[in-house]
């Protein structure tokens, strides 16, 4: 494998990420060259909150300072996300916006079409961020 100048600084910095793994939740960071995969599974409830906050407030750090092109959210197996949990998405968008032009990572979520929630609930976060937000 060929490393890019600053690749080995992404892999070291984005292993700061603590996945979550709970009974009926969980969230983890996989690296894929540049782009970081963030499958999300089960029910994302008032219990998982406050770990999920940490964990994208994690993301967007070292998505930062990795310098990374993408986060692809992978949602096909989250069944239910509350609307708590959803504005942490927004936040972790809103960070992602602060970021410098040429640093700005897209925001990419890959729906799951049987879950007509997550495609209203998607919409909206594409509309608010349409630069940055993708969703398949």
């Amino acid at each position: 494998m060929v490393l890019r100048k600053g690749q080995a600084l992404m892999n070291a910095r984005v292993e700061n990420v603590s996945d979550i793994e709970l009974d009926g939740f969980s969230a983890r960071l996989e690296r894929r060259g540049t782009s970081l995969s963030v499958p999300l599974k089960g029910n994302a409830d008032m219990a998982v909150q406050e770990k999920l906050r940490v964990f994208l407030d994690q993301l967007a750090t070292a998505s930062q300072a990795s310098g990374v092109t993408e986060a692809v959210f992978e949602l096909d197996e989250l069944y239910f996300m509350n609307s708590s949990c959803l504005s942490l998405l927004l936040r972790f968008i809103n960070r992602v916006l602060e970021f410098p032009g040429d640093r700005r990572p897209r925001v990419r979520f890959k729906s799951n079409p049987n879950l007509q929630w997550q495609r209203k609930s998607l919409q909206a976060l594409q509309s608010y961020a349409q630069e940055v937000v993708v969703v398949e």
